[in-house]
């Protein structure tokens, strides 16, 4: 009986022992999941407001859920992220990708993947990104008028994109025919472009405007219009001037004499009817020219006795400073005939070719603005913008074009 006796508490010893085994094996399994694999991927489809993200999801056998994070590169919280989504539980990598909509034009952001199970959560690379921007365009005043032909003038930039550009022109503002297309190679700057049309008939108003498409879209400038065979012509030297510059007006009499005299008339953007600027006398054959020094976006016409010439768009953009002052800190300031007081400006980074947007700045009643940025490390080339971004012929304000300050290089440490 005792040698039985050991033999029952010997096997009770046992079958404790094993059930204690047995229940530390759960914990040591589930110690055993590890969190899910996250990898940034690439950006695809990128637009001025919208891109594609991608990246790719391992859930390591743990039911797991994914979403993108993004927002302005200077926003180190991103602010902004995508719906989560389902990546299952398998041990195989799963390749995701989002659509991220809303975003502005020329603007530097950023985004990871994120990827969380019960294991845990793990976050992929951080990798950055500039949207596009659609080509800036200005439709400029027509020169060189004839009774049947003239030169059709305007302002193309790319905004760092293979763009192509041409003018549409006719009777009426459906147009109907274009001048061939001409590309435009990639860059950041505004560049002057100009096409002659021909075979026009005499004494007849046409419309045009100017056009550039690339990958990016399709822009369109403002509605102009020209009249040939007129008894005198009126030319600029420049359709777009900086606040406080002066462009070359000039012209010709259809006779050719000299000893005419043409009254210049103007008509700012806000004004109802045109007053005359001054007069002056043709001079050799029938030409004539005068200096001006538009405000704001001013309409001009030159007339004689027996006729008025077509009128003539000057557009004026303000004048933006970007100035460094002590301690590293930057001070910008917009000029115009108006207060661009409370305005909000755009600093701008010269980043893969294009004028990308780093940080918005608030003009105070003064319309200045002195701030602190935190700039990628190294030497970068920046600029201050004023409403680069908003089409039609008015932009910073009525009557004004998008401005920008001169470049300057800045040593970020």
């Amino acid at each position: 009986m005792k040698l039985r006796s050991r033999w029952t508490v010997s096997t009770a010893i046992v079958v404790v022992s094993l059930g204690l085994a047995a229940n530390l094996v759960i914990p040591l399994a589930e110690a055993a999941a590890v969190p899910p694999t996250a990898a940034t991927g690439l950006v695809t489809a990128v637009l001025p407001t919208s891109v594609t993200v991608a990246g790719t999801v391992n859930a390591e056998g743990t039911a797991t859920t994914w979403y993108f994070q993004y927002g302005l590169a200077t926003d180190a919280s991103y602010g902004l992220q995508t719906a989560a989504a389902s990546a299952g539980s398998s041990t195989g990598n799963v390749h995701v990708s989002r659509s991220l909509t809303g975003l502005t034009p020329a603007t530097s952001y950023h985004f990871r993947i994120v990827a969380t199970s019960s294991a845990g959560t793990t976050y992929g690379a951080d990798v950055s990104f500039n949207t596009s921007a659609a080509p800036i365009v200005v439709t400029g005043a027509a020169t060189n008028l004839t009774t049947s032909s003239a030169t059709l003038n305007g302002i193309v930039n790319p905004e760092a994109l293979a763009t192509n550009w041409y003018f549409q022109y006719g009777m009426t503002t459906s147009y109907g025919t274009k001048t061939p297309t001409t590309a435009l190679a990639a860059s950041p700057n505004y560049t002057n472009v100009s096409a002659v049309i021909t075979k026009l008939a005499s004494n007849v108003t046409y419309h045009f405007r100017l056009v550039a498409t690339s990958s990016a879209g399709t822009s369109l400038g403002a509605d102009f219009m020209l009249t040939t065979g007129l008894s005198v012509t009126l030319n600029t030297s420049a359709s777009e001037v900086v606040f406080g510059g002066s462009v070359n007006l000039y012209g010709a009499v259809s006779n050719g004499a000299s000893g005419v005299q043409v009254t210049l008339k103007s008509e700012q953007f806000d004004q109802a009817a045109f007053s005359s600027v001054t007069t002056i006398t043709t001079g050799s054959g029938g030409a004539w020219s005068y200096s001006v020094q538009p405000t704001m976006r001013t309409t001009y016409e030159a007339s004689v006795s027996n006729g008025t010439s077509s009128p003539l768009v000057v557009s004026v953009a303000p004048a933006v400073t970007l100035t460094r002052v002590s301690g590293g800190r930057l001070s910008t300031r917009v000029v115009g005939e108006i207060s661009f007081a409370g305005h909000v400006l755009q600093l701008q980074r010269l980043s893969g070719g294009l004028w990308v947007t780093w940080k918005h700045v608030l003009l105070n009643r003064n319309a200045q603005a002195t701030f602190s940025t935190s700039l990628p490390k190294g030497r970068t080339e920046i600029r201050m913008a004023i409403a680069p971004f908003v089409a039609g012929i008015d932009q910073a304000a009525p009557g004004y074009l998008a401005g920008y300050s001169p470049a300057i290089s800045y040593l970020s440490s």
